[in-house]
């Protein structure tokens, strides 16, 4: 028996991000499984240093589960709203793109949710516009500082390297399929991770974005030690406020900025880090986002059936499979475990719902967010 029900879509703006898991407290009173993301393949034609998922990347791509299965498994879940598309890169292989990714977005079409897909968007246009029509956010990295950047660093896990020729016609594919599919009202975001090796170049950076490749959104998130990113050295917190003020100043202000995951809250007693918050807050066409992991995303691997809570870092490895769970009784156990209780607190008066288990280990070893919270409830008279 079908348990959902069929979502109508409002268009993407500053004032809609499908992904902010604070909508769901909004909406349900209560953290939500709302957001699914698939990893479809592990495959892909470039090894950055900095991947997220760089280490389980392979030459061949076993057999997917059934569909049926899958289908089943998000036909569960009543208030889906979101799916995420990741790799590898899921247009590399045409396989993959005809029996796992297409069904994915038909079913997503039919049923109204989101689609958001990561790609490093270097492969052949004709690949993307098929499938442009399924797609609310086409999600890309950029932290491309110079060309050799990312023809040393796009590369720099890869143990047979192409000719430099060739990666630098991936370069150019990338700006030009950027900049076509975008004015042919493609939504691209653009992903910028704040690490010692982009933040001197944020300029050129927000500019290619911005002016070169017309997205539609720059989206900046700090870089987190975790081992696929061990050779990128992360920034002090006083770095990364630097660097997040720096393009404060010298963005566009029409584009759309959205802050991922920054390692600032409302109830951390710094006076720096409070003025930031507000300075955020206030500046037009800036965003905050909180992260999804673990508060209504998971992440299923479409091979394995294993699901994880994040795609990236994760030590927890698997913590189910849908070949014998249901996603939501994953999800609400997952929300019970020690881990979740320790960081999962919830601060109405900000929209905050505290760190992920990267920002905490990074930053704030020693802080008690859950004590922090009860603190903020009392502050702002909050229930």
């Amino acid at each position: 028996m079908t348990l959902y029900t069929v979502n109508r879509k409002q268009p993407i703006s500053i004032n809609n991000d499908p992904w902010e898991a604070y909508n769901d407290i909004e909406k349900h009173g209560r953290l939500t499984l709302s957001n699914v993301e698939f990893t479809t393949t592990n495959l892909c034609n470039m090894r950055c240093s900095h991947c997220a998922v760089g280490y389980t990347l392979q030459t061949k791509d076993p057999e997917p589960l059934p569909m049926d299965l899958i289908y089943r498994r998000l036909d569960e879940i009543p208030h889906l709203t979101t799916m995420s598309i990741t790799g590898g890169e899921p247009m590399f292989s045409k396989k993959s793109i005809k029996n796992v990714i297409k069904p994915l977005l038909k079913y997503a079409q039919d049923r109204g949710i989101y689609v958001q897909m990561n790609s490093n968007l270097t492969l052949p246009q004709d690949r993307y516009l098929d499938i442009a029509e399924y797609i609310d956010v086409m999600h890309i990295s950029h932290n491309w500082g110079t060309i050799q950047e990312f023809t040393d660093v796009g590369f720099g896990a890869m143990k047979k390297q192409p000719p430099l020729k060739a990666k630098l016609k991936l370069y150019e594919q990338m700006l030009d399929n950027a900049s076509t599919l975008s004015e042919q009202g493609m939504f691209i975001s653009a992903e910028t991770m704040l690490n010692q090796s982009t933040v001197p170049y944020l300029d050129k950076i927000h500019r290619e974005i911005v002016e070169d490749m017309k997205c539609s959104r720059h989206e900046v998130h700090p870089m987190y030690p975790v081992d696929f990113a061990s050779s990128l050295n992360v920034l002090s917190l006083q770095e990364m406020k630097d660097a997040i003020r720096h393009l404060l100043e010298i963005r566009d202000p029409e584009t759309w900025m959205l802050f991922g995951t920054l390692p600032f809250y409302p109830c951390i007693d710094d006076a720096s880090d409070q003025a930031l918050l507000q300075d955020l807050r206030n500046a037009h066409n800036v965003t905050m986002r909180n992260d999804p992991d673990g508060r209504n995303r998971l992440n299923v691997n479409v091979f394995t059936g294993d699901v994880i809570v994040t795609d990236f870092g994760d030590d927890n490895g698997s913590i189910s499979n849908i070949q014998h769970d249901r996603l939501t009784d994953v999800f609400d156990q997952w929300l019970e475990t020690s881990l979740a209780q320790s960081l999962n607190c919830h601060c109405p008066a900000f929209k905050c719902l505290g760190p992920n288990v990267l920002v905490k280990d990074t930053y704030y070893p020693n802080t008690n967010f859950r004590h922090n919270e009860k603190i903020m409830h009392e502050k702002y008279n909050m229930k």
